[in-house]
Protein backbone atom coordinates (compact mmCIF):
# COMPACT_ATOMS: atom_id res chain seq x y z
CA UNK A 1 0.00 0.00 0.00
CA UNK A 2 1.38 3.32 -0.85
CA UNK A 3 2.36 5.59 2.04
CA UNK A 4 1.52 3.36 4.26
CA UNK A 5 4.06 3.08 7.34
CA UNK A 6 4.13 0.45 10.58
CA UNK A 7 5.13 2.06 13.39
CA UNK A 8 8.25 0.11 15.22
CA UNK A 9 7.37 1.36 18.56
CA UNK A 10 4.48 1.65 20.80
CA UNK A 11 3.07 5.20 21.40
CA UNK A 12 2.02 7.64 24.23
CA UNK A 13 -1.19 8.62 22.69
CA UNK A 14 -1.67 11.70 25.03
CA UNK A 15 -1.14 15.22 24.89
CA UNK A 16 1.34 16.74 26.86
CA UNK A 17 2.40 20.43 27.67
CA UNK A 18 5.97 20.98 26.36
CA UNK A 19 8.65 23.88 26.06
CA UNK A 20 11.22 23.78 23.27
CA UNK A 21 14.42 25.59 22.68
CA UNK A 22 16.31 26.01 19.41
CA UNK A 23 19.12 28.31 17.84
CA UNK A 24 16.96 31.56 18.05
CA UNK A 25 13.64 30.21 19.15
CA UNK A 26 11.59 29.46 22.02
CA UNK A 27 8.18 27.55 22.09
CA UNK A 28 5.32 26.12 23.66
CA UNK A 29 2.95 23.95 22.58
CA UNK A 30 1.59 20.45 23.06
CA UNK A 31 3.39 16.87 22.37
CA UNK A 32 1.81 14.19 21.41
CA UNK A 33 2.54 10.63 20.06
CA UNK A 34 5.50 10.09 21.98
CA UNK A 35 7.66 7.13 20.97
CA UNK A 36 11.24 5.98 21.91
CA UNK A 37 12.27 7.41 18.58
CA UNK A 38 9.78 10.63 17.64
CA UNK A 39 6.96 12.58 18.55
CA UNK A 40 5.06 15.25 17.07
CA UNK A 41 3.94 18.77 18.63
CA UNK A 42 1.80 21.71 18.18
CA UNK A 43 3.81 24.64 18.36
CA UNK A 44 3.16 28.40 19.28
CA UNK A 45 6.22 28.90 16.96
CA UNK A 46 7.34 28.56 13.10
CA UNK A 47 9.89 26.27 13.05
CA UNK A 48 11.63 24.57 9.89
CA UNK A 49 12.61 20.79 9.21
CA UNK A 50 16.45 20.00 10.09
CA UNK A 51 16.04 22.34 12.87
CA UNK A 52 17.46 21.01 16.25
CA UNK A 53 15.63 21.37 19.26
CA UNK A 54 15.38 20.75 23.23
CA UNK A 55 12.28 19.49 24.46
CA UNK A 56 11.04 19.75 28.17
CA UNK A 57 7.93 17.68 29.04
CA UNK A 58 5.50 18.16 32.07
CA UNK A 59 4.17 14.62 32.18
CA UNK A 60 1.23 14.22 34.73
CA UNK A 61 2.02 12.35 37.89
CA UNK A 62 6.16 12.97 37.31
CA UNK A 63 7.59 15.07 39.98
CA UNK A 64 10.19 16.41 37.32
CA UNK A 65 10.04 17.22 33.81
CA UNK A 66 11.13 15.25 31.18
CA UNK A 67 14.13 16.72 29.42
CA UNK A 68 15.36 15.64 26.20
CA UNK A 69 18.07 17.71 24.92
CA UNK A 70 18.42 16.90 21.22
CA UNK A 71 15.59 16.78 18.73
CA UNK A 72 15.78 17.09 14.99
CA UNK A 73 12.43 18.70 13.15
CA UNK A 74 11.52 16.01 10.18
CA UNK A 75 8.56 17.53 8.94
CA UNK A 76 6.18 20.92 9.45
CA UNK A 77 2.85 21.54 8.68
CA UNK A 78 1.72 24.66 9.82
CA UNK A 79 2.00 25.15 13.30
CA UNK A 80 2.46 21.53 13.65
CA UNK A 81 5.81 19.18 13.34
CA UNK A 82 7.00 15.81 13.98
CA UNK A 83 10.87 15.34 15.71
CA UNK A 84 13.07 12.67 15.66
CA UNK A 85 14.34 11.68 19.36
CA UNK A 86 17.25 10.27 20.27
CA UNK A 87 17.39 9.96 24.14
CA UNK A 88 19.80 9.17 26.52
CA UNK A 89 19.66 5.55 28.17
CA UNK A 90 18.04 7.09 31.19
CA UNK A 91 15.27 9.31 29.30
CA UNK A 92 14.90 6.56 26.94
CA UNK A 93 13.76 4.48 30.48
CA UNK A 94 11.80 7.14 31.35
CA UNK A 95 9.71 7.39 28.11
CA UNK A 96 9.36 3.46 28.10
CA UNK A 97 7.86 3.33 31.74
CA UNK A 98 5.62 6.11 30.60
CA UNK A 99 4.60 4.61 27.59
CA UNK A 100 4.12 0.52 29.38
CA UNK A 101 1.74 2.67 32.15
CA UNK A 102 -0.46 3.94 29.89
CA UNK A 103 -0.82 0.17 27.83
CA UNK A 104 -1.09 -1.45 31.20
CA UNK A 105 -4.22 1.55 31.87
CA UNK A 106 -5.89 1.49 28.74
CA UNK A 107 -6.03 -2.38 28.35
CA UNK A 108 -6.29 -3.30 32.38
CA UNK A 109 -3.72 -5.33 34.24
CA UNK A 110 -4.39 -8.52 35.34
CA UNK A 111 -5.85 -8.65 39.28
CA UNK A 112 -3.28 -11.11 41.19
CA UNK A 113 -5.41 -13.10 44.04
Amino acid sequence: MAGFVLRKNQRFKDSVPVQFRGKGIVGEGMLKDLSLTGASISGDVHVTVGMTLGLQMFVPGDREPLLIDRTVVQWVKGMEFGVELSPSPQIAERITKLISEKVKRKHGSPSRN
